[in-house]
């Protein structure tokens, strides 16, 4: 077997472990608030959980979701965090290897997932994570060493290229229907990710946080019937698809063009 899949497989399976404890981490930082402090505990009887209970994935599944001791139920969105850190980061260090871009794909994933999360609980997506995910592609154009008079053009022309058009059809949409109909985070986080992908990966990736935004509406999503629906978690699950397949599928398609 070739020595770069043994690396590469060898780096995921510890990007899983690292993946699944930052998803339980974020979820409860999402949920109380801000960064957690003291022993973790049961929200419904006050227990504190011991290091068997604090295992990802796996004991939440040995207690089929619920608390031991009072028998509360344990929010399915810390599994769900837990499984989508471990994939998440599994996944992205199959794409990239290791390598300082990795790393600044992972410190994304994870700011996009507690802003997942966040804006799944809470509907808002926090102006102060927004501005890391700008600082966090910023730091790296000079620690990857990339060519400014490429990098910053190219970031400008992804950034605008969806979050500027929206935003114009979302002030045109208020004014017209007298109300808010595209929230300014979701414009916002648009504008961040634009920052990491080029215009045509955008594009795609719009289209793909339509249709999964859609899909949640027809299916799971129809019993929040009349509440509104945050596309936060959309637009960061496109992103990772995107990024994992989006160049090689846009080549794909360019080529039938041709």
């Amino acid at each position: 077997m070739d020595i770069d899949l043994l690396v590469n497989l060898y780096l995921a399976l510890w990007l899983a472990i690292l993946g699944a404890v930052l998803g339980s981490f974020l979820c409860c930082a999402a949920d109380r608030g801000g960064l957690p402090t003291g022993r973790s505990r049961c929200d419904g009887c006050g227990h504190v959980l011991g290091a068997g209970e604090l295992i990802p994935i796996f004991s939440y599944l040995f207690s089929r979701g619920r608390c031991r001791h009072c028998g509360g139920a344990i929010p399915l969105r810390c599994l769900i965090a837990e499984l989508v850190g471990a994939a998440g980061f599994a996944a992205l260090g199959l794409r990239f290897g290791p390598g300082l871009e990795l790393v600044m794909q992972l410190i994304l994933a994870g700011i996009l997932l507690l802003l997942s999360l966040v804006d799944w609980t809470a509907h808002i997506l926090p102006d102060k994570l927004l501005l890391a995910a700008v600082v966090n592609r910023l730091a790296f154009v000079f620690l990857l060493r990339e060519p400014l008079g490429e990098a910053l053009p190219q970031m400008a022309l992804g950034a605008f290229s969806v979050s500027l058009p929206l935003l114009l059809v979302s002030l045109a949409m208020d004014a017209l229907l007298k109300k808010d109909t595209l929230g300014g985070g979701d414009i916002k986080l648009l504008f961040v990710l634009g920052l990491y992908l080029s215009w045509l990966e955008m594009l795609l990736l719009l289209i793909l946080a339509c249709v999964l935004a859609l899909l949640w509406a027809a299916g799971p999503g129809r019993r929040q019937a009349g509440g509104e629906i945050p596309l936060g978690p959309f637009l960061s699950a496109s992103w990772l698809g995107v990024t994992l397949f989006g160049a090689p599928l846009l080549q794909w398609y360019i080529s039938l063009l041709g």
